[in-house]
């Protein structure tokens, strides 16, 4: 009888063993397995960010500014974005990263940020949906400073009202799909966009004063020209330090005109331009000061297209449109 038992408790005893060594085994299977699917979507997804990042190259080099295009995924995703002015000096630098929906509502883990160094893309924080739109826009200020990259979701459904003609038909021309324009009395379940006093309206535009208010944020940020596109599409975070981020790069480019004056003067062309431009450089700390900026440049523009034949510091029809 002890005999038995003995074999018995040891049977039991390999039993329970060979169980709990499965057991962990097929857990790291489990565990291995789970992380290797892990990183291997991490991957994907960084190569996707660096893959969206150069859909943006033509907007950057001209090719595609004015214009606009739709970018779609497979599945529902995500775009995240961040921009920090005090990196990577002394431009800064924005970083993307991209996620997808797995199972049902949930999102995996987003792959690793993608630094955009020589870029101007304004838009929200997170961009979520299987298809964005992308358009550009030129920005002058006297001379060609770059080239904004708007990006928004076709989740996201815009209504303008009352909005000025010039808007209108620039909007109008790029045929995106989740942008319309109302009149005072029309509803609208979207994102309200409105020109004029009227009520429920998710953001504001103050043309009389030239700056931006959004009820989502509770922040006003200030804007010239066509930088009015990102000031309504951006979050207000992206949208500073983008203003800071192309403020250094009129400075660098200011820099280089201000070179140029030094070889127009040996052609026999006074130029009374230098000190008014050396006095702008370093000017901005955030959007406030762009009206500022914007009007002693129209002095600046003002003065150059009177300079006599050959002694145009810059030639430019764009500004003070």
């Amino acid at each position: 009888m002890i005999k038995k038992r003995k074999k018995a408790i040891a049977m039991s005893f390999n039993w329970i063993f060979a169980i709990l060594a499965g057991g962990t085994i097929l857990f790291l299977a489990i565990f291995a397995a789970g992380k290797f699917i892990r990183t291997s979507e991490q991957t994907i997804y960084t190569e996707t960010a660096a893959s969206l990042i150069s859909l943006f190259d033509p907007l950057e080099t001209g090719l595609a500014s004015g214009k606009a295009y739709e970018i779609g995924f497979k599945k529902k995703s995500k775009i995240f974005f961040e921009c920090n002015e005090n990196l990577n000096p002394p431009f800064g630098k924005q970083t993307i990263a991209f996620s997808e929906q797995t199972f049902g509502e949930t999102y995996a883990e987003k792959g690793q940020e993608v630094s955009i160094k020589n870029k101007y893309i304004f838009t929200e924080n997170v961009i979520e949906g299987k298809k964005v739109y992308v358009f550009s826009k030129p920005f002058f200020l006297s001379f060609k400073v770059s080239d904004l990259s708007m990006v928004i979701s076709q989740d996201n459904f815009y209504c303008f009202y009352n909005s000025p003609e010039n808007i209108k038909e620039s909007l109008e021309g790029l045929n995106l799909k989740n942008i319309i324009f109302m009149n005072q009395t029309t509803k609208c379940n979207g994102i309200n966009v409105c020109f004029e006093e009227r009520k429920n309206c998710d953001i504001k535009v103050h043309q009389d004063q030239n700056y931006v208010t959004n009820k989502k944020y509770g922040k006003r940020v200030y804007y010239v020209d066509d930088l009015i596109y990102g000031a309504i599409f951006s979050s207000p975070d992206i949208y500073e330090c983008n203003v800071k981020r192309i403020k250094v790069k009129f400075d660098e480019l200011a820099k280089i005109y201000l070179d140029k004056i030094k070889v127009i003067e040996r052609k026999e062309c006074e130029s009374n331009i230098g000190q008014m431009l050396t006095s702008v450089i370093g000017m901005i700390h955030s959007s406030r000061d762009l009206i500022g900026l914007y009007n002693q440049m129209n002095e600046i523009d003002s003065i150059n297209n009177f300079a006599k034949s050959g002694c145009s510091l810059y030639y430019n029809v764009n500004f003070g449109r």
